[in-house]
């Protein structure tokens, strides 16, 4: 399929609201791809990239963040363009040209914006001269864009007119083994020899970068078979808990099908501890910087007033305010005590617990 893209001046852009810094195709080696967000666009045609506009430079920017835009009737409009750096996905607006395909919520994308999207990536891989990444919004930072279906159709690796194969670079040349392979399943451990080119190496390199092994690629993944892929793939090896043979950096049958499966994701970090323990020097009668936080506590838990608060001393509307506490909680009373001025270590954490600290 042929590239036909409609220039900013033909859809009618406003001048630039500053210029965007220029970013040579030698420097990008990723393809992000984008949506609306969640409310489906009903409209097409010159609409899609003005409204795209009007919205990115309210937000402060230059004009349309992405590099291209396509909407439901295939058609492909210049925002940033090749050579000009986006503002499309923080940290990858210079690695990265980004696309937004025009729809939103559920919306079934068209044949047509399909097709132009994976021509239009084509296109990116042969004037970049190396195959580059394909990614989704969200492989970049957190994020729902570009969507359920959109991303579905990226991990699946952007197929169009029946053709899903990763695409390779006319320079780079298929290399031996790629007639017959059906751009899916397991190629064979013979397509993953050192300095061997192959279509399969690609898609390896791919599925790499989508699950997070990236880092080991300074260009985008290529069809030749080298140390850099063969470092990622063991990364990921050894991420699944295989050591010896088993990480080899060699793709095996089981090795592909985890990678050919959706990034399994971490589960989320527990929120850090905001209780703190209490210094030692915190007494009743002393002075001590803690003791405001103390006074602090009380008072948000209900245990005040304290009158002269918030200071650092230790005094006896503090203590008072320490013996409140102990009524509702005796069990943290000192031993034979009937009033008991001093929080003491126990205390300290169930006040702070009490006072909305978790």
């Amino acid at each position: 399929m042929s590239v036909n893209i409609i220039s900013r001046s033909a859809w009618g852009a406003k001048p630039w609201n500053g210029t965007p810094s220029y970013v040579g195709l030698s420097q990008r080696t990723e393809f992000f791809i984008h949506y609306d967000g969640g409310t489906p666009i009903a409209y097409t045609g010159v609409q899609v990239p003005r409204a795209i506009e009007r919205a990115h430079i309210n937000q402060g920017w230059a004009g349309v963040g992405y590099n291209f835009v396509i909407d439901q009737d295939g058609a492909i409009y210049e925002g940033r363009g090749w050579t000009k750096q986006g503002a499309h996905c923080p940290g990858y607006n210079i690695s990265g040209l980004g696309v937004q395909i025009a729809i939103g919520g559920s919306q079934e994308p068209s044949d047509k914006a399909l097709a132009s999207a994976r021509a239009l990536y084509d296109e990116a891989c042969r004037r970049a001269g190396r195959t580059l990444a394909k990614k989704g919004h969200r492989d970049g930072i957190a994020t729902a864009c570009p969507g359920a279906k959109l991303y579905a159709w990226v991990l699946d690796g952007m197929p169009a007119d029946g053709d899903d194969a990763p695409t390779t670079p006319p320079s780079s040349g298929g290399g031996a083994g790629s007639p017959g392979w059906d751009g899916k399943s397991f190629p064979g451990a013979s397509a993953f020899k050192l300095g061997q080119s192959h279509a399969a190496v690609t898609a390896l390199g791919q599925r790499l970068v989508v699950h997070g092994y990236g880092r080991f690629y300074k260009e985008g993944p290529g069809p030749r078979f080298t140390e850099v892929d063969k470092d990622a793939t063991q990364a990921f090896q050894k991420a699944q808990g295989w050591t010896g043979a088993d990480a080899d950096g060699y793709p095996g049958a089981e090795t592909w099908k985890r990678l050919m499966a959706a990034p399994v994701k971490a589960p989320p970090t527990p929120p850090r501890s905001s209780i703190v323990s209490l210094n030692s020097a915190v007494k009743p009668g002393a002075r001590h910087a803690q003791v405001k936080e103390l006074q602090q506590l009380l008072v948000k838990a209900g245990y005040g007033p304290i009158p002269g608060a918030y200071t650092t001393l230790y005094g006896a509307g503090t203590q008072r305010a320490v013996a409140r506490f102990h009524t509702k909680n005796p069990h943290l009373k000192g031993a034979g005590l009937s009033y008991d001025p001093a929080i003491g270590k126990k205390g300290f954490v169930e006040l702070q617990k009490e006072a909305g600290r978790k």
